[in-house]
């Protein structure tokens, strides 16, 4: 039987996006809980409420790059100064529809980022990101 995630964090802008991988992170019994930031701004806001003990961080985040008020990399360019210890505890997906190979390549060079996903996604990639979680 697969693990099943406790808690997953959805950045992105998109309504339509979020409800799409919402249904199929639940379809396919991936992950407990689903919460959503519309940007990095919330992202950023959300995790420093699980630092302050508000709720468990999340073990995955799934992260658009196109976004209002704060993106996908200006959000990483903060995440990182995030402590190790927080950073340890979650995976971090790109999750896009961006088909500029520049994304990808940088995506590659950016340690926090453990995968680059095309959204949207389906059970097979699902099966992937719990292959590179940490046991």
């Amino acid at each position: 039987m697969r693990k099943k995630i406790s808690r997953v964090l959805l950045v992105d802008d998109d309504d339509d996006a979020n409800h799409f991988q919402e249904k199929i992170i639940r379809k396919n019994n991936f992950a407990e809980n689903i919460d959503k930031a519309v940007n990095g701004v919330e992202a950023l806001d959300y995790l420093n409420d699980c630092i302050k003990g508000k709720h468990p961080l999340p073990e995955i985040i799934f992260l658009d790059l196109n976004m209002p008020k704060m993106d996908g990399w200006t959000f990483l360019e903060k995440y990182n100064q995030l402590s190790e210890e927080v950073k340890s505890k979650i995976t971090l997906i790109i999750l896009t529809s961006s088909i500029n190979p520049d994304d990808a390549e940088k995506a590659k060079k950016t340690p926090e980022v453990k995968g680059y996903k095309n959204k949207f996604l389906n059970a097979n990639q699902l099966d992937e990101i719990l292959k590179i979680m940490p046991s």
